[in-house]
Order: structure tokens, then sequence, then C-alpha cells
């Protein structure tokens, strides 16, 4: 499965007039990029502008997934879930314009984390 599809569930479903299914964009969109950068949280540790931002927006995305999934006392409404998906869809974008020797020197980096 390419996990650009959840990105293509969530553009479907964020301007639903039912909130479960904006819950459910907002959560799709998270996982799109997160599945697509496999994660990476350490994109925000490397001196490298694009994929930090990447990294930023994955943070904030799974911040408001965890929202739509667990705080069932907030609303989530039409606006918030074309905002999530279009911050993903946005980073996924800025992801995929990284040329290969940058990512390839972007894993170097992260694998010689701590």
């Amino acid at each position: 499965m390419d996990a650009r599809d959840f990105l293509v569930l969530a553009d479907r479903l964020k301007d639903s007039q039912n909130e479960a299914e904006r819950r459910t964009s907002v959560g799709r969109s998270y996982y799109a990029l997160f599945n697509v950068v496999l994660g990476v949280s350490y994109l925000t540790k490397v001196k490298h502008r694009p994929s930090g931002s990447v990294g930023l927006a994955l943070h904030s995305l799974r911040t408001e997934r965890n929202r739509a999934d667990y705080d069932m006392s907030i609303g989530i409404n039409v606006k918030s879930s074309q905002f999530v998906y279009r911050k993903a869809a946005d980073a996924l974008t800025v992801f995929e314009s990284i040329p290969i020797n940058e990512l390839d020197e972007i894993v170097k980096k992260i694998q010689a984390m701590p």
C-alpha cells in the first residue's frame, strides 16, 4: 500500500458535515506523512531547513491527530480538518522535493545520532 493513499482519503473526508469523518481526516493526514517519512522525528535535529520543516509539521500533525482521536470534548470543524490536511499535503510536497543525495546525507546524520 502507498501511504499517500491516506492523504487521498483525508482529502475526501476533510469537508464532511460529519465530525467523525473530519476527525478521521485529521488522523489520516498525519499517518500519510508519518508513513512516507517513516516517522523520522530526527528530521528536526539535522541542520537541513526543508527536512526540519517536515519534522515540525509531523510533530504538529501528531498533536492534532491525538486531539482528534482522544479528546471528544473539543470539536473538529471543517476549517480545522482542512487546515490539517493542507499542512500534511504541503509537508509531503516539501519532503518529496528534497533531492535524493540530500536525503542520503540526512539519513547518515540521523544514523550517527545517539
